[in-house]
């Protein structure tokens, strides 16, 4: 009799083992029978921000596709994990699972599932996308003030009274506006944008810019470097191009200047030099532009005075923030470079500095590219814009100036050190080669440009192109205009 006694309590023991394991398993799992009695749970998968797109539609960010897994509790579902994550990531989701809830993954590698859910979501920006640090937020751009979640993919799970997962349901998906096409328009033209990223493919450090000469709107922005910085963003030393603003101030203001070039000029204490000690000989403006006479201009710069030269400055909006675009109530704006003041331009050396575009002056290439556009339109400067309202403007220089202007440009690039800018006789600009103030291993980082527009007869195009850490703009910058300018050509005529 007791021997029968202890064979049941065993068997009783066995089972109540028996029944508290399923339990745990159900507990933990949460697969449970289809209940007549339930509600609802949603999941989301992904969400969906506000579209960019360009001014001829192509989608600028939200423009690439990934796979997500909707994976369910169950033991079917944690059967396939083999099929689309590594062992280590299969474990992972596994114990995350023990939660009860679906785990949602990007998935690994594609294969064909019976029970694990499989859906294609919106990756808002690849790594590779068009314009990127002018867009993407993570660069502080646009998506900064435009950002807004305007969609939503989810999956929608049947549960029991107390929120479990019914085993028999694998779930709904429902797109809430998520393949929404609704978004904001820019300025940006994706195939010049295209053509300005592949012809700066070789460049390591550095922007390009392309603006429309008329509207000042940014037709295309490439800012190279292996991070967040947008280099058509930063302000930069910006040396021999800021002889055109020089130019300007002397041509509004009736000023024919000639200087005989002896290679080197000294100012108070301190010599100045032209390039590899270049003696240009006589030169007048258009010359001096030319051959990017540095003597000329630190001369001409002390001739005309430093209020001649900052009120030229202040017309073209120099000092001031620029505002890329309007959305809603906020604002993407930009700070300017640095201009030296008027008490500082009292110093005899500061002016000289600042003549050939070096001392305490900086711009950015956005900046820069207006002025290049001012000078290609007529006169009328407007700052640059991602949007494609009209924006106002006012005069900067007289018509007349800006056509010397042009005309000098155009000879920097027929017969000066704009020579590899050349493109059918239709190109015009300004190179240079500027000192930065910044060293590494005893070498003074030089930051190169050329600034330019096209095509010299009713100019569209203002195009700046700096390399950071360069060797001159002739060399870095002129190939990479001129192969924008003659796939721009290309283009139009395709």
């Amino acid at each position: 009799m007791r021997k029968r006694l202890l064979a049941l309590l065993c068997a009783f023991s066995i089972m109540l083992v028996g029944i508290t394991g399923r339990v745990a398993y159900l507990t933990l799992t949460k697969a449970y029978a289809v209940s007549d009695s339930y509600n609802s749970k949603t999941y989301t998968v992904s969400t969906l921000n506000t579209n960019i797109y360009s001014r001829n539609g192509a989608l600028l960010n939200n423009n690439s596709r990934s796979l997500v897994a909707v994976i369910k509790p169950s033991e079917k579902c944690m059967a396939e994990l083999p099929l689309l994550f590594s062992t280590q990531t299969a474990k992972e989701i596994t114990a995350e699972l023990s939660s009860g809830n679906p785990v949602i993954r990007s998935i690994e590698k594609y294969a064909k599932t019976d029970h694990i859910k499989v859906v294609e979501t919106v990756q808002e920006n690849s790594p590779d996308m068009p314009c990127r640090h002018l867009i993407d937020k993570s660069c502080g751009g646009l998506e900064t003030i435009t950002d807004s979640q305007i969609g939503t993919l989810s999956v929608n799970y049947s549960v029991d009274a107390i929120g479990r997962i019914l085993s028999g349901d694998d779930g709904e998906i429902i797109d809430d506006n998520y393949s929404c096409a609704d978004g904001v328009i820019v300025s940006i033209d994706s195939n010049i944008q295209q053509i300005a990223e592949n012809a700066s493919a070789d460049m390591e450090k550095g922007s390009v810019v392309v603006l429309d000469t008329k509207t000042s709107q940014i037709l295309a922005s490439v800012s190279k470097g292996n991070d967040y910085n947008n280099r058509s963003l930063l302000p930069y030393t910006v040396g021999s191009v800021f002889k055109l603003v020089v130019a300007a101030a002397a041509i509004e203001n009736g000023i024919d200047f000639t200087y005989d070039c002896k290679g080197k000029i000294q100012i108070g204490d301190t010599v100045f030099h032209c390039q590899k000690n270049h003696k240009h000989g006589k030169q007048t403006i258009k010359d001096a532009l030319a051959n990017s006479c540095n003597c000329y201009f630190v001369s001409l710069a002390l001739y005309i005075g430093a209020d001649k030269i900052c009120d030229i400055a202040t017309k073209f909006d120099y000092c001031k923030d620029i505002t890329l675009y309007k959305y809603n109530d906020c604002k993407l704006t930009v700070k300017p470079g640095t201009f030296p003041t008027k008490s500082e331009l009292s110093s005899q050396g500061q002016l000289a500095l600042l003549g050939f575009g070096q001392g305490k002056l900086t711009d950015t290439p956005f900046h820069f590219a207006s002025v290049v556009s001012c000078i290609a339109n007529g006169g009328e400067y407007r700052c640059p814009t991602l949007s494609l309202q009209d924006q106002k403007s006012h005069t900067a220089i007289s018509p007349q100036t800006a056509e010397k202007l042009r005309e000098y440009m155009k000879n920097v690039v027929d017969n000066g050190t704009g020579k590899n800018a050349y493109y059918n006789g239709s190109t015009a600009g300004k190179t240079a080669t500027a000192q930065s103030g910044i060293y590494t291993d005893g070498n003074e980082q030089l930051n190169t440009w050329f600034a330019g527009f096209y095509p010299y007869n009713n100019s569209k195009y203002a195009i700046v192109v700096m390399c950071e850490n360069g060797i001159s703009g002739a060399s870095d910058c002129c190939p990479i205009f001129r192969t924008i300018v003659e796939n721009i050509d290309k283009m139009q005529y395709n």
